[in-house]
């Protein structure tokens, strides 16, 4: 898995460097990478993401079936959140599936990206623990934060970078957090229908719980806009380290809802 991980970085890279210049929609969502950007859901819009996440690790597997994050624009500047997921965790003699607690959150845009100059936002949040299973309940709540940036490079080409930390609310010592990922961005069809394209990713991510070991990823996949409202994502990876899940994979949905009489019109059309 790790040599064609290696092999598909290779002609992604390459394919960046031919790429043409085109106008692109940028469409706000943390589906499907790991490594979310500094857009936010527009100003009175609502956005649910949805998938499936598998883990497969040396002694177990990790099943989030499904994990969530709902959106709401709030102004320009800021974004309310609620994420969470259901998660089994199997091994061969024992299997567990519960709800985690689920998270209420925001992101601020601080600023604007302009021309190659970075855009950044901040994310940040508590998890409500009372809203979960018991067998997932934590002891107390936990806050997380993330800082985002993004730029909009020539060719379609576009970096991200993110770094974090959350607490896991059963003590104090918090999880560090990254994520670096490229990608780029293929209208389907004409230039004029720039609402419906491919976005191809390539990202590393990982964590670091204080007093433990590193656990760091890699994954590849795309993400394809039909339109304005609607996002299909697929990706697939693997870990680098003994720590790390040997192989990851997830799958999604993004829908945005629409608002006004001509956004109507035009999703007819």
């Amino acid at each position: 898995m790790r040599k064609l991980l290696f092999v598909l970085t290779v002609l992604f890279l390459s394919k960046n460097a031919i790429a043409q210049d085109t106008a692109i929609f940028h469409f706000a969502t943390t589906r499907g990478s790991n490594a979310e950007g500094n857009l936010l859901v527009p100003k009175g819009k609502a956005q649910v993401e949805v998938g499936v996440t598998y883990n497969y690790f040396k002694n177990y597997h990790e099943i989030q079936a499904p994990n969530f994050l709902l959106k709401y624009g709030i102004s320009n500047y800021f974004e309310f959140r609620i994420n969470g997921d259901a998660t089994t965790y199997k091994t061969e003699t024992y299997k567990e599936t519960g709800l985690h607690p689920i998270y209420l959150g925001m992101k601020i845009k601080m600023i604007d990206a302009k021309r190659y100059a970075p855009g950044s936002s901040f994310i940040g949040g508590l998890s409500v623990n009372i809203i979960s299973t018991k067998n997932f309940r934590t002891k107390y709540v936990a806050p997380y934060f993330k800082i985002v940036m993004e730029q909009y490079l020539p060719k379609n080409f576009g970096m991200i970078y993110n770094y974090g930390l959350f607490w896991n609310g059963e003590d104090a010592k918090p999880t560090y957090n990254f994520a670096v990922a490229t990608n780029y961005t293929k209208v389907i069809g004409k230039p004029s229908s720039k609402h419906q394209q491919m976005k191809l990713f390539l990202e590393v991510f990982g964590f670091y719980p204080q007093g433990q070991k590193f656990d760091v990823r890699g994954n590849l996949g795309f993400a394809y806009l039909f339109n304005k409202w609607l996002q299909f994502d697929f990706s697939a990876g693997a870990g680098f380290l003994k720590t790390s899940p040997r192989f990851i994979c997830s799958s999604g949905l993004v829908f945005r809802f629409i608002k006004t009489k001509e956004e109507k019109t035009e999703k007819k059309k």
